[in-house]
C-alpha cells in the first residue's frame, strides 16, 4: 500500500508518519517549509519520501506519485484567514483532483469538532448540527462537504477531532494549561462541576488511522473521537497540578459557553477506535512532556 500523508510536519502529521512508516506502510509525505522536524523524519526513516508542496498551489502537484492508493489529509491552516482559505479550502480542491488522477481508493481527513460551530447538546456525537462554525470551522466543513460529493468513487473518513496529546502537542488546552501549571501560574476554571473527556492521544488516532487503512469500507463517514470515561474539570486540573507537584491554585470563573463531552460510539463501533481512559490520558501526556 502507498499512502499519501500531507501536513508531515505537524505535530500528528509527525507523529502519524512514524507510525505508519514503522508499520511497514509505504509513505509519501509533504510538507509546507522546511523544519527541524521534517530534518529529524528524513534522517528516522530513510525509506519515506518526503516532497515540499504548497497545496494551494496546483502546479506543484506533478512532484507527487503518478499513482497513490491512499490519502491521509492532515495539513490545515487554522488562524490567519488567508492560510485558512488557501490551504484549506484551495488546497483541498487541489488534493481532490490529485485523488482522482492518481486513482486513489480513499481518503481519511482530519478535520476537527470546530466544524459543529455553537454546541447546544450535551454530548456530541455524528450527527450534532452544523450551526455557525467560525472561519476555521466552516473552513473545515467545506472539505467534508467537497469529498463527500465525491464518496461514490473515493470513500472518505473525516475525523472531527478534539485537542490532541502526546509528545509535542500544542496550542490545545490542556497543552496550554499544562504548560501555565508547570510555571506555578494560577489558574481560572469556568463549570468546575462540569463533566470533560474532550480530548484523544495521538497514538489512539494513530491506531484509528492503521484500521482505516487496513480494512475494507465504503461511503462517507464524520464522526467525532474523544476519550473514555470522564472527569470534572476541576478534578482534571487537580490531577495536573498534583502530577506535576505545582504550587498553582485554581479560581472559579463564570461559564462563558455551554459545556459537552464527546461520543465515540460511532468510531469505536464502525472503525474500531479504542481510546484510552481520560485519567490514563492524562497521565500519559503529563509523562511525556517530562
Amino acid at each position: 500500500m502507498h499512502v499519501l500523508l500531507t501536513g508531515a510536519s505537524s505535530f500528528i502529521g509527525r507523529h502519524a508518519v512514524f507510525a505508519l512508516s514503522r508499520a511497514g506502510v509505504r509513505v509519501t509525505a509533504t510538507y509546507r517549509s522546511h523544519s527541524p522536524a521534517i530534518q529529524h523524519l528524513r534522517e528516522a526513516l530513510p525509506g519515506t519520501d518526503f516532497v515540499r508542496l504548497d497545496l494551494a498551489c496546483q502546479d506543484e502537484f506533478v512532484a507527487l506519485p503518478p499513482k497513490i492508493d491512499c490519502i491521509v489529509h492532515v495539513a490545515g491552516a487554522s488562524v490567519a484567514p488567508d492560510d485558512i482559505l488557501a490551504c484549506n479550502v484551495t488546497g483541498a480542491g487541489n488534493l481532490l483532483r490529485y485523488a482522482r488522477n492518481a486513482r486513489a481508493s480513499r481518503v481519511v481527513l482530519a478535520s476537527t469538532l470546530s466544524v459543529h460551530g455553537d454546541i447546544e447538546e450535551d454530548v456530541v456525537t455524528e450527527v450534532t448540527p452544523v450551526r455557525a462554525p467560525d472561519l476555521y470551522g466552516a473552513s473545515k466543513y467545506f472539505v467534508e462537504r467537497l469529498f463527500a460529493a465525491e464518496f461514490h468513487w473515493l470513500p472518505c473518513v473525516a475525523i472531527r477531532l478534539p485537542g490532541v496529546l502526546g509528545e509535542g502537542a500544542h496550542r490545545a488546552w490542556i497543552p496550554t494549561l499544562l504548560e501555565r501549571i508547570k510555571k506555578n501560574k494560577d489558574v481560572v476554571i469556568y463549570g468546575s462541576d462540569s463533566t470533560f473527556n474532550n480530548a484523544a492521544h495521538v497514538s489512539d488516532l494513530c491506531g484509528l488511522l492503521q484500521n482505516l487503512l487496513q480494512n475494507q469500507w465504503s461511503g462517507f463517514h464524520a464522526f467525532p473521537v474523544g476519550a473514555r470515561g470522564e472527569i470534572t474539570i476541576a478534578d482534571l486540573v487537580r490531577v495536573l497540578i498534583s502530577g506535576t507537584g505545582s504550587r498553582s491554585k485554581m479560581e472559579e470563573g463564570a461559564a462563558l459557553k455551554k459545556s459537552f463531552t464527546i461520543s465515540s460510539r460511532y468510531a469505536e463501533e464502525n472503525f474500531g477506535y479504542d481510546p484510552m481512559n481520560i485519567d490514563v490520558m492524562l497521565s500519559r501526556y503529563m509523562s511525556e512532556t517530562g
